[in-house]
């Protein structure tokens, strides 16, 4: 029943550390805007994101428990998703088999395009979007949630001395983009609102 569990460890950390320093929507953001200037803000939000990627990676693979508090925080929420209603399992089971059809190096553009906007994959993602919605505000989870971005930062601390700064430079540069849209951008999909 661990098969997805590499997936969304990495989802959970993302997500953690997405509702730790907000910055889900920037990321959303540096891909859209690819096209426009390579350089500047744009350019600088990339490196800054993988910064933290490899950071947060080393930090979990140099710290197993939390991968184990990760899976233990997956499988609180995937019980609190059920418990509400949704079946996240075989949704997730969905979005995974999809996932493994887009690593098939033989698929044409077109191909890809069609496993990704078929109705299965699209059902699968609405109910996952749902299913989150309910149980955002869940205090367990919560807890559970910001016990593990506590951890998760000091190990990013310990691999990185200037995370923080990391973290607040593309918190900076997000502000600073979101500014530059037409419009000033919302919130990013998906993700819950920070209380």
């Amino acid at each position: 029943m661990q098969k997805h569990s590499r997936s969304i460890i990495g989802l959970t950390a993302a997500a953690v550390l997405a509702l730790a320093s907000g910055m889900a929507h920037a990321q959303g953001m540096g891909q859209g805007m690819g096209g426009q200037q390579q350089g500047g803000p744009q350019m600088e939000m990339q490196e800054l994101q993988q910064t933290l990627a490899q950071t947060q990676q080393q930090a979990i693979e140099n710290n197993p428990e939390l991968e184990r508090k990760g899976e233990e925080l997956e499988e609180l929420v995937l019980d609190k998703m059920e418990a509400a209603g949704f079946e996240p399992r075989s949704d997730l089971d969905t979005l995974e088999s999809a996932e493994e059809g887009l690593r098939d190096p033989d698929l044409s553009a077109e191909e890809r395009q069609q496993l990704i906007q078929s109705e299965d994959v699209q059902q699968a993602q609405r109910n996952l979007q749902e299913a989150q919605q309910a149980v955002a505000e869940d205090p367990e989870i919560l807890d559970a949630q910001e016990a593990l971005r506590e951890d998760l930062m000091s190990a990013m601390r310990a691999e990185n001395a200037d995370i923080d700064d990391v973290i607040e430079r593309m918190e900076a540069l997000q502000q600073e983009m979101m500014q530059q849209q037409p419009g000033g951008g919302g919130g990013a999909p998906g993700m819950a609102p920070r209380q």
